[in-house]
């Protein structure tokens, strides 16, 4: 059986400044049928890959299969880094064809209970949001170092195994196959043949390269035909726009608090309602994802009104005193203060912090431990 062809990428398939970008024109002519590209989207919670969107717009666009892998950091919350990947997939994305991929390979310092529990409530998460679970890359002496796969549900996996390499600069031909396999696992999606293949239309000098365990034909399957026009599915209508109001407000897989947690927003992120039941708000289109209407953790923003707040929001000092500052944060110079219940209007929001002045840089931090808004 003939396995078929793709690749991964990351910035490191750029120049090392981010000018030079990847041809994607030399993967759609390259000899043989790349089939599907798996893109990294970031690490952990806090790091995109500065290519991935670029990467993910191109590889859509030349219709192959499409894989999002993220990088998992064991000891980070599992709701923070599934969240940083959603918010890089919110648009141009459709989980009808696409893909996700959890990176398993750092390990740090952190128990094997530890890495399977956060590997878990990573599965589950993507699992509530795209209705199945993410592809697991790793390797076969990796998962039996790290990982409890008796406890994991079953899930696709992307397993690396090489040949001996040879010296740089010369490349490196790619394993015959199959991969080795973790005990416990008795099949593979993916194998990941070579890590010093000769690049592909990128501006580095080696490309990982992969084989299905099929051929084309599964390739489409398993991606319910890329070939055909990537298309978003119509939103379903949108009620309103709501922004948080809170530093953390939880996102649920059903409207009410007996409903898992999924994720999270935070303070001045903007959302699309799609429906009202109870007070609590649907934010997504086409997934069970819901956070609660409360007028004191969401304000309601009309489609057409800005996201900033609005020009008569006004919030109130509920501490002592509470420091004026020259920007959003505390390296800023002090250069005043408010008082319990003074009450002042928000001309502009970042990360948690108001700016309280039309047409000068003074901001106070906004939380809610600090101010209340009115």
């Amino acid at each position: 059986m003939a396995r078929a062809f793709g690749i991964d990428i990351s910035k490191h398939q750029a120049s090392a400044d981010g000018k030079k970008l990847m041809n994607f024109e030399a993967v759609r002519n390259h000899s043989e049928k790349v089939s599907f590209i798996a893109s990294r989207a970031g690490i952990s919670w806090g790091y995109q890959d500065p290519q991935f969107s670029y990467h993910w717009t191109q590889s859509g666009q030349l219709k192959v299969g499409r894989i999002a892998y993220h990088v998992i950091y064991f000891g980070e919350s599992a709701i923070a880094q599934m969240d940083s990947l959603f918010k890089m997939l919110d648009k141009g994305s459709d989980f009808v064809r696409d893909r996700i991929a959890l990176d398993l390979e750092v390990q740090g310092i952190n128990t094997r209970s530890r890495i399977t529990s956060t590997t878990i409530n990573c599965l589950e998460i993507c699992k509530t949001r795209t209705g199945r679970y993410p592809i697991v890359y790793s390797r076969a002496a990796w998962v039996n170092s790290y990982l409890n796969v008796a406890d994991m549900p079953k899930v696709d996996w992307w397993l690396a195994t090489y040949r001996k390499a040879n010296p740089s600069p010369f490349y490196t031909n790619e394993h015959a196959g199959p991969p080795y396999l973790p005990n416990g696992v008795k099949t593979y999606l993916i194998h990941q043949t070579a890590e010093k293949g000769k690049s592909i239309g990128a501006q580095s000098h080696y490309m990982d390269y992969n084989r299905f365990n099929g051929d084309l034909k599964a390739v489409q399957k398993y991606f319910n035909n890329p070939e055909l026009a990537i298309i978003t599915p119509p939103e379903d209508k949108v009620l309103f726009k709501a922004k948080c109001l809170v530093n953390s407000l939880r996102k649920r897989s059903g409207p009410g608090t007996n409903h898992s947690i999924i994720g999270h927003l935070y303070i001045g992120d903007v959302v699309s309602v799609y429906e009202e039941r109870g007070s609590w708000l649907r934010i997504d289109p086409k997934a069970e994802i819901w956070c609660s209407g409360a007028s004191n953790y969401v304000y309601r923003v009309s489609n057409d009104d800005s996201v900033n707040p609005s020009k008569d929001q006004k919030a109130q000092c509920i501490v002592s005193a509470l420091f004026k500052r020259e920007g959003p944060s505390q390296q800023y110079k002090i250069i005043g203060n408010l008082v319990r219940n003074d009450v002042v209007t928000i001309y502009e929001e970042k990360n948690g912090w108001f700016r309280i002045s039309p047409n000068q840089n003074i901001w106070v931090c906004g939380f809610t431990q600090y101010m209340r808004l009115l």
